[in-house]
């Protein structure tokens, strides 16, 4: 507990630690300080006194490990405890990242386990709620909704009445104009009310509609008791300008606050922040201006660049300001780059150039300019492989890249080198291909007029019907369109009838006929399927059915394990989510889909990552801030892609969808727009190239030794590209290219990264392509080829002898594709020991259960050992199935004093509620221990429960599992845990009550065994009931004759 002035400040139970999502890594445990020796500019940021403080970081400046240096030195000096330091940031990478720096820094002297805070801008507002929400209208509880299900509730928000001034044709489009404005009203504090206005034209009058479908969207939130990102801080910024002595409380718990990416922050932010830690309170902000690269989502350059008046010394003199211009990261050669790029901002930051480190190497600029996209693709790949030759990691080259859309060229031609790559896709899970035929099969099965996906599945790799199968098809639609017309029959359903009814359709060849029966035969199956199942069970019984797995496993390595992760996380989407309102169907889901992959900016629908693996990333310059490489290529260097043109003027006077400047907090930063339409475009167009030079400045930063730039002069359009700004910059600066291409000469006529074949051939004049191409148009081509050079009967024989070995040629082995591993939980398998009909009711064929109270409590006593461990749980994750079978009875009064007064609650452990998987056999059990503590012995594994002492043999799963988790499944990172003992600890009775058992290599043996008996009867197709004391409390007892005989003969 801190002590301060006015006495030693009481929190809430829980008050003073944000949830774990928000924390990144963790309560940081204070360690021994890592050697570091400043320089001269680092020491001065470190020892500055404790007062608001801001410090200008340029790239690859060590502001990290210079913050965690500057809170060591407060803390060694006495001046700040470790448990009074705050610390935010942007991402909870960034938050993990600062807390292993502080983990690492942090004296001697607070070796005893205190926790710094470390959290993010979000998290920190979110904490607040949590404790203090009732007083704004929100619970502990709110859920926090995720942009899908936002763009969702704005889709009904606009279908709830008529809306004359929008236009609907386009609803997507539509959601976003609602969605881009409600995070701005969120950005400034705002809701929609401010956003109605009297004034009489038609952009107001659109705003205005707006602003109606905004307040409805607002109103279905506080309907369905869930809150968005932009509330969270909208809402805490409420609550403490209302309640001015919560603020005062919030301060009181800190003596230092550091911000770190504070360039990035929106004004809602620091207003927040603001309100709470104003006056003169110890804030030390680090950004740089010169990467404030998301302004498109909120973030304004000014909230750092104006942070000495913000947040004034408490004598109200401004803010100091120190500056690390020093960078620890790029070479002299890439320094140079970066000093160039921005010297092309017009309104730079505060920091002055970039200085490269003492004894930093030479570095090396490339630049290379091709005559194609696709031969730039080709050099590219070519280089990366010689780097990686000369002994370069793959992973340690970057490709960055302005848009996404550019990556596919560059991608197909490392493939094509055999070199491995990696790409960070912002939304494609619903492109890549093992998702796109899942995705189709749902979609005919919920929407079976969709044709776009029946023709995905009929001509993609399983069934491999072409056009011309597809014409009869055609034919016999239009013919029953031509005789129902005024039945208006919809040409989706009436493509998927023609495959229902084959019998009717002429003209189908006996191989395609074949294929469209077997296609038919499994969509009858599937469509009977989605009628009695969840959508994870349907999606899987598709991905089974289909033989999807056997398709996956015969990828290589690195693939097949990406194609893996994307469907695990497909499944995980479908089992995880669940409507707002109603009850979950496939329609709903698909509808849910579509508005993912409407949203832009969401991570939703991300592929999956193979995370450490040795390959090539390929990711956009915006995802790369924070990161860095040895060498980084930027390829797409055309002008107007990058710095990219103005696609849409973010224009407030004539964009009902733009926040007006007068209501915006930064209004006073913003420029005056002037009447004329072009004069307001070149404002707006200034500043959205400075974005860009700032994204370019970013984009540079991130190689360490060598950077790379190059472009084309064709890039797919009708005319050719000219180089842009910053390839010129990076040419200016680099070594001669003897290879590049100096005009744009006549188009490609290549399309892809392939390279043609150059052999000359008699037959083929016009080359063998175009003879290929020749062919797809008219099948006589080669014969009449063959005539001209006198072979016709030669060519005739050899066809025939090509039917004769297609005619030979064996059906294909049917591949034995292996069922998934079979999967349970400890909570399942704890039931199951109890009852096998329980299990099976509870697991397998799933029935409603009843709302447990007494499961809830339990819930909540382990959040608040949890809490007492580390801080809070995430606040996603805070339900009754995050923790292993918490029991049905209720946690009695006092329980958490009983723990708190136990020797648990006076020792740290070294793992809390750490998740686990086990294998036994063939077979996975998942699921995550209370806490794991470490003595002199060796290792105990402790399960917390809420009632009293019992004798219930069923409970010995969790023990089971738990130590074999321990011993087997490498859960503190290899480390061995010598001897191990396994306690249940009850804290129902007058004292926490524990229950040992000491384990050994006989005690493990048995467990395995009896798991594996377990996992048997599982999976066996019959479940029993086994009647016992369990049975008062099954909520399937109603449904149960044999408990309820059992009951009668045990009252």
């Amino acid at each position: 507990m801190a002590h301060h002035a006015g006495g030693p400040l009481r929190a809430l139970p829980g008050a003073n630690r944000l949830s774990a999502v928000a924390r990144g890594s963790g309560g940081l445990l204070v360690t021994a300080r890592a050697h570091f020796t400043p320089t001269p500019e680092q020491r001065a940021v470190i020892e500055h006194p404790l007062e608001p403080l801001r410090v200008a970081a340029g790239a690859g400046s060590g502001k990290t490990g210079t913050m965690a240096q500057r809170l060591a030195f407060f803390v060694s000096s006495g001046a700040v405890a470790p448990e009074e330091a705050l610390g935010i940031t942007f991402t909870n990478k960034a938050a993990g990242e600062l807390a292993d720096r502080l983990r690492a820094t942090l004296p001697e002297a607070a070796a005893e386990g205190r926790e710094v805070e470390v959290t993010t801008y979000h998290g920190f507002a979110h904490g607040l709620l949590r404790e203090f929400g009732p007083l704004v209208g929100t619970t502990r509880e709110a859920r926090i909704v995720t942009p899908g299900y936002s763009r969702q509730l704005m889709r009904d928000a606009i279908s709830a009445g008529p809306r004359p001034l929008l236009d609907l044709t386009q609803p997507g489009k539509v959601v976003d104009r609602i969605a881009g404005l409600a995070a701005a009203l969120g950005d400034h504090l705002l809701t929609a009310a401010d956003l109605i206005t009297t004034e009489d034209n038609e952009v107001s009058a659109e705003r205005n509609a707006l602003a109606a479908v905004l307040a409805d969207y607002e109103r279905r939130k506080r309907q369905l008791g869930v809150v968005d990102f932009s509330d969270l801080v909208t809402l805490a910024h409420r609550l403490v300008t209302e309640n001015p002595e919560l603020a005062a409380r919030i301060r009181n718990r800190y003596r230092v606050v550091l911000l770190d990416e504070y360039q990035d922050t929106n004004p809602g932010q620091r207003e927040l922040l603001r309100t709470i830690f104003g006056d003169g309170f110890p804030v030390t902000a680090v950004g740089d201006t010169d990467q404030t690269i998301y302004e498109w989502r909120g973030a304004s350059p000014r909230n750092f660049e104006s942070f000495p008046d913000h947040f004034p010394r408490g004598d109200g003199a401004p803010a100091a300001s120190k500056s690390l211009s020093v960078s620890w990261r790029n070479d002299v050669a890439v320094v140079v780059v970066a000093n160039a790029v921005r010297s092309e901002l017009a309104t730079p930051g505060p920091l002055p150039e970039l200085a490269h480190r003492p004894g930093a190497g030479s570095g090396r600029i490339v630049a290379h300019w091709d005559h194609s996209s696709a031969a730039e693709a080709r050099w590219l790949a070519g280089e990366v492989e010689a780097r990686h030759e000369a002994g370069t990691p793959w992973r340690e080259i970057a490709v960055l890249f302005r848009k996404h859309r550019q990556m596919a060229v560059i991608r197909d031609a490392l493939v094509d080198r055999g070199i491995p790559v990696e790409v960070a896709s912002l939304g494609g899970l619903l492109e890549v291909p093992e998702v796109v035929d899942l995705h189709a099969w749902l979609r005919i099965l919920g929407r079976p007029d969709d044709a776009v996906a029946l023709s995905r599945l009929l001509t993609g790799a399983h069934y491999r019907l072409g056009l011309g199968d597809l014409a009869p098809l055609v034919r016999w639609v239009k013919a029953r369109l031509k005789r129902e017309v005024d039945d208006e029959v919809e040409i989706g359903w009436a493509l998927l009838e023609a495959v229902d009814d084959l019998e009717a359709v002429a003209g189908l060849g006996a191989e395609a006929r074949q294929r469209l029966e077997r296609f038919r035969t499994l969509y009858r199956s599937l469509l009977v399927t989605a009628q009695g199942v969840s959508l994870v069970e349907l999606c899987r019984d598709v991905l089974d059915r289909t033989d999807a797995w056997a398709e996956v496993e015969a990828l290589d390595d690195a693939a097949r394990i990406s194609a893996r992760l994307n469907l695990y996380r497909f499944l995980d989407l479908a089992e995880e989510w669940s409507p707002l309102e109603g009850a979950p169907s496939l329609a709903a889901f698909l509808d849910h889909l579509d508005l993912l992959a409407d949203e832009t900016s969401s991570g939703e629908l991300d592929t999956a990552r193979v995370s450490g693996a040795d390959a090539v990333p390929l990711l956009t310059v915006h995802r790369a801030k924070g990161l860095e490489w040895d060498v980084v290529f930027l390829p797409a260097l055309e002008h107007q892609v990058f710095p990219s043109r103005v696609i849409q003027f973010e224009d407030p006077v004539s964009v009902p969808s733009v926040l007006p400047y007068a209501l915006r907090l930064d209004a006073a930063d913003l420029p005056d727009l002037p009447e004329d339409v072009e004069e307001r475009r070149e404002i707006l167009r200034a500043a959205h190239e400075d974005q860009e030079w700032r994204a370019a400045y970013v984009a540079v930063t991130r190689a360490r030794h060598a950077l790379y730039g190059s472009g084309a002069f064709w890039t797919g359009g009708a005319r050719s590209r000219k180089p842009s700004r910053l390839f010129e910059i990076i040419d200016d600066l680099a070594e001669p290219a003897p290879d590049r291409c100096h005009e744009p000469g006549e188009p490609p006529t290549e399309t892809g990264t392939r390279s043609s074949d150059p052999s000359p051939d008699p037959l083929f004049t016009d080359g063998w392509r175009q003879a290929v191409a020749a062919t797809a148009g008219d099948a006589a081509t080669p014969r009449r080829i063959a005539a001209a050079a006198g072979l016709t009967a030669p060519y005739d024989r050899a066809v025939e002898q090509l039917r004769i070995e297609l005619a030979g040629l064996p059906e294909p082995t049917p591949i034995e594709t292996a069922p998934p591993p079979f999967g349970a939980s400890v909570t399942g398998m704890v039931t199951l020991a109890t009852c096998p009909l329980r299990y099976r009711w509870s697991e397998i064929d799933r029935l409603p259960r009843r709302p447990s109270v007494a499961a809830r409590r339990g819930v909540e006593l382990h959040r608040r050992i949890e809490m007492h461990n580390r801080g809070s749980v995430p606040f996603e994750e805070a339900e009754t199935g995050f923790y292993d079978a918490v029991g049905d009875e209720a946690a009695p009064a006092g329980a958490y004093e009983k723990f708190m007064r136990s020797r648990f609650a006076t020792i740290r452990p070294i793992l809390v509620e750490s998740p686990f998987t086990l294998l036994v056999g063939e077979a996975r059990i998942s699921g995550r221990i209370d806490a794991v503590y470490e003595d002199a012995v060796g290792w105990e594994v402790v399960d917390f429960k809420s009632g009293r002492a019992s004798d219930d043999p069923a409970r010995r799963v969790q023990l089971e599992a738990y130590a074999l988790a321990v011993a087997e499944a490498g859960l503190a990172g290899g480390r061995s845990p010598g001897s191990i003992r396994v306690t249940f600890a009850y804290c129902g009775g007058e004292e926490l009550e524990e229950v040992t058992e000491t384990v050994d290599a006989p005690w493990l043996a048995a467990a395995r065994n009896h798991l594996a008996t377990l996992l048997a009867a599982a999976e066996a197709p019959e479940h029993p009931p086994t009647p016992s004391a369990a049975c008062r409390r099954c909520d399937f007892l109603h449904m149960c004759p044999a408990g309820t005989a059992w009951l009668a003969e045990h009252p």
